[in-house]
């Protein structure tokens, strides 16, 4: 493992531990995937922002808002990332209500949305964003009616973001999911959400379908692979990384193998999340490689992006599962 990697990978255990104990979190899984946060920034976390940050969105929103539910561990690590705390929730809940805006019940979920829009969207028509972000989903909804949900929200918004043509990236999606279901195999929720993230890629739709699903098989066969399901989109964020897939499977193979060595990622650990993690890092560090040009679009930072919603997603399913058992006992 090259020492950029190792040096990833060894930040990850120590912001665990730093965001864990700032946070007052027990649940190891949660603490794993905020600290993941920074360690996908390249930063050490710092606890006492994290501490403030949970203050200031106490202060700012009620008891029973959507914003202190299930995704309030996620979102005060996300805003103790941001100079202004205050000023980032602000905006964001700003974005959150103009979505909610004539639903009945308003989800929580859209709060991870909000997020996306707010910090990939400056600079731009942020209503025009949030229609067309609107239009997709319900145009997505109506070819799969039972599949799509409000987790998919934040990758629809990138997708509308990314500077492609709205209603022909909808029709590259639909041409992705029927691939993946039909050519590969891959369960329906598997399909589309890697055809979301797909769908951002400038690449033909054969090529970045074939590749996706041979990175993941080459990680299965090396017992490196994801489950199925939402979490696996994380194979398809590296559509437009110019590394051959070899070489990005020995290293993802290589930081999982690091971090099973490690204490809360071992065999009686949560082997997805370990998985995640292990390509989230490798992600980054291809990231870290990559030019910065002033005025760059969505597009080409839609890696690292996406590898943050992922994240999110992770600790939105965590959450799920977690509430599933308590209603059970």
């Amino acid at each position: 493992m090259d020492t950029q990697l190792q040096r990833l990978c060894e930040l990850q255990i120590e912001n665990e531990m730093i965001v864990r104990k700032a946070a007052f979190l027990e649940l190891e899984d949660l603490a794993k995937m905020g600290a993941l946060f920074y360690t996908a920034k390249g930063w050490t976390a710092n606890a006492d922002t994290i501490k403030a940050s949970k203050e200031i969105l106490k202060r700012k929103t009620g008891i029973f808002s959507n914003f202190r539910g299930s995704l309030q561990y996620a979102i005060q690590v996300k805003m103790s990332l941001e100079a202004d705390p205050e000023t980032w929730l602000d905006d964001v809940l700003s974005i959150y209500h103009k979505l909610v805006e004539g639903r009945k019940l308003p989800g929580e979920i859209l709060a991870m949305t909000a997020i996306t829009i707010y910090e990939q969207g400056r600079g731009k028509d942020i209503d025009r964003v949030i229609a067309d972000t609107k239009e997709a989903y319900a145009a997505i909804k109506k070819a799969h009616k039972f599949l799509t949900d409000e987790s998919d929200m934040s990758f629809i918004a990138l997708m509308v973001m990314s500077g492609k043509d709205v209603y022909k990236t909808v029709e590259e999606v639909e041409t992705l999911y029927l691939a993946l279901k039909d050519r590969f195999r891959m369960p329906s929720d598997t399909a589309q959400s890697a055809a979301l993230v797909l769908s951002m890629s400038g690449k033909p739709a054969n090529e970045k379908a074939e590749a996706f699903v041979k990175l993941y098989e080459t990680l299965r066969a090396e017992k490196h692979g994801t489950s199925k399901g939402k979490p696996m989109s994380i194979y398809a964020a590296f559509a437009d990384v110019d590394t051959p897939l070899a070489e990005l499977a020995s290293e993802i193979g290589e930081a999982d193998d690091w971090l099973k060595t490690q204490k809360g990622y071992g065999v009686f650990s949560n082997s997805d999340i370990r998985h995640v993690m292990a390509a989230t890092l490798v992600l980054q560090r291809h990231e870290a490689e990559k030019p910065s040009p002033k005025g760059k679009e969505a597009a080409s930072v839609v890696s690292q992006v996406l590898a943050e919603d992922i994240i999110l997603t992770v600790i939105l399913l965590i959450v799920i599962s977690i509430n599933a058992q308590n209603a059970a006992l």
